[in-house]
């Protein structure tokens, strides 16, 4: 079972969304079968841009950051990692609603920390289509 705690500082995630993450969280668990843990963080753009260019170099603020804390071909830890989302780019970069745009994000993230990866064609479809999936099942229009 997948484990997370999620900062959120701003306070920006409703109950909603908590309920959409949680959603994912089980359908990737279902998946995953071993334990693991992640954090979550809801970041402003000034946070985001910070991480974003002290790590990767990019002075400039990004919608998702995940930083996985083992190597993708042989998971040593529980603790899978931490993922930033920048609750500020959701709300620009949507034609969906917050909510989706937040539970898009954590998914996206949350891949990265399982080791998926969109580097070429092969693995972008991979992660895109397992991505789009659990999104979609875990989004349900009120």
């Amino acid at each position: 079972m997948l484990k997370y705690s999620i900062s959120d500082q701003q306070k920006k995630i409703t109950p909603r969304i908590k309920i959409l993450l949680r959603r994912a969280n089980f359908l990737i668990s279902k998946i995953i079968k071993d334990e693991y843990f992640y954090d979550v963080n809801i970041v402003s753009s000034e946070k985001i841009k910070n991480i974003n260019n002290k790590y990767r170099h990019n002075n400039k603020p990004t919608d998702v950051i995940a930083f996985a804390f083992h190597d993708a071909n042989n998971i040593k830890t529980l603790l899978l990692g931490e993922i930033f989302i920048n609750y500020q780019q959701a709300r620009k970069q949507t034609n969906a609603s917050y909510e989706y745009e937040i539970l898009f994000l954590f998914v996206h993230g949350l891949l990265h920390l399982l080791g998926f990866n969109h580097s070429n064609v092969s693995n972008r479809k991979q992660m895109f289509d397992l991505q789009n999936k659990i999104v979609q099942q875990s989004f349900i229009v009120r």
